[in-house]
């Protein structure tokens, strides 16, 4: 395989990168590649690596960054690997630059692969990838590799090809999405919904829906200045400092990139905007990715309406197969039928093996994904079996 480095986003022949992504989630898709790019700590550095076949046909991808300390306190390698690595270890690994593969922003990675791609070139592919990752890292004197949130493949795909390293496996989180393309309706959903649920979805629909509030979609870029206040107020009222000159300039960045794929859906009440849901669609899915209201107006489950029940009214229409709604507030999400899906991170050290114990990764990963089950097994419809969760 050969490989092509590019230092600017620019540079990346964006129909190479969309066709490696197309398989991906949104946030691998080139428009994303600038976001990140633009919201790039001072001193970090990044290369976009694209294998090629002897066609020169793209194969596969990866974006890796370095960063002289971690870009947000949920990518920082000591604190996710405490009590699996050794502290002297550990303290190395805090004084020194931090390298990451498969991207490092909203709370997904992977290793986009030419879809149909077979199996001995997918590897060779990863393989040439993840090495000049694991070299690019060395240069920047980095401690450690990380490959952050990713699905069940990817993880398996980065420690096979890391093997040589004793690559560690950490159960980092759980992505959710509502499988909206099964449902021939609202009423369909409802049906499917256990019985015991069915009413509070029948009432927040309905309080809703007898309301003066209507939902329009839009394009973000046509409602950057309406929907920063909205999103600033969710931010500080759970505890972030997130000011509406802030929003602006995220949202107004996103608009640029990402606008044509983007679709908001806008909840007003004379002539007001009190709501709003952000989505991005990429292929078949939908990805929820933000939400923001004003809390001065009465609530009437503005947020499980636009997120949840007007997208599956939508769906009956629309080949949305899915929507994608990330990580976290998990008891909402499952209790109205949001399905759960396991994320994985995977380290390797750069300078020398870590030298982690086997066994307290498996307990490790065993506590961590059995406080999940404990805390939200029961909110799943149809239930939670993890029998087959990495460890």
């Amino acid at each position: 395989m050969l490989i092509s480095a590019y230092t600017s986003p620019g540079d990346v022949p964006a129909q190479d990168w969309d066709a490696l992504t197309e398989g991906s989630t949104v946030y691998s898709a080139s428009g994303w590649l600038w976001v990140r790019d633009e919201e790039r700590p001072e001193g970090a550095r990044a290369a976009y690596l694209v294998a090629r076949d002897e066609d020169g046909r793209p194969a596969a991808g990866l974006e890796t960054y370095t960063f002289p300390r971690p870009p947000h306190p949920l990518y920082t390698p000591e604190t996710l690997l405490e009590g699996v690595v050794g502290p002297e270890r550990l303290r190395h690994m805090a004084q020194r630059p931090m390298a990451v593969g498969s991207g490092w922003s909203e709370f997904r990675g992977q290793i986009p692969v030419r879809q149909g791609l077979p199996a001995k070139e997918r590897s060779l592919a990863v393989d040439a990838l993840t090495g000049q990752a694991l070299d690019g890292a060395r240069a920047a004197g980095a401690s450690v590799l990380s490959y952050y949130y990713l699905p069940r493949e990817d993880a398996l795909e980065a420690m096979r090809a890391h093997a040589d390293a004793d690559p560690v496996l950490l159960f980092h989180d759980v992505e959710t999405s509502l499988p909206v393309g099964q449902w021939d309706g609202f009423e369909d959903y409802v049906a499917w919904l256990p019985a015991g649920r069915r009413p509070r979805a029948r009432k927040e629909a309905r309080i809703f829906r007898e309301s003066s509030r209507t939902i329009r979609e839009v394009a973000l870029p046509d409602v950057v200045e309406t929907i920063a206040p909205l999103n600033s107020a969710l931010m500080r009222k759970h505890g972030h400092d997130y000011g509406v000159d802030r929003a602006t300039a995220v949202y107004g960045r996103q608009g640029r990139f990402l606008g044509v794929s983007s679709t908001l859906l806008l909840a007003e009440e004379d002539d007001r905007a009190v709501g709003f849901a952000l989505r991005y669609r990429h292929g078949d899915m939908l990805y929820a990715r933000v939400a923001g209201f004003d809390y001065s107006a009465p609530n009437l489950a503005d947020y499980f309406n636009l997120v949840f029940y007007h997208p599956i009214t939508q769906g009956v229409d629309r080949p949305t197969r899915a929507i994608h709604l990330g990580l976290g507030t998990f008891g909402a999400k499952l209790a109205r039928g949001a399905q759960p899906t396991p994320l994985y991170s995977v380290f390797v050290g750069v300078d020398r093996p870590l030298a982690a114990s086997a066994g307290a990764v498996r307990d490790r990963n065993d506590q961590h994904i059995a406080a999940f089950s404990d805390e939200n097994g029961g909110h799943v419809v149809g239930g939670l079996d993890t029998s087959d969760w990495l460890r």
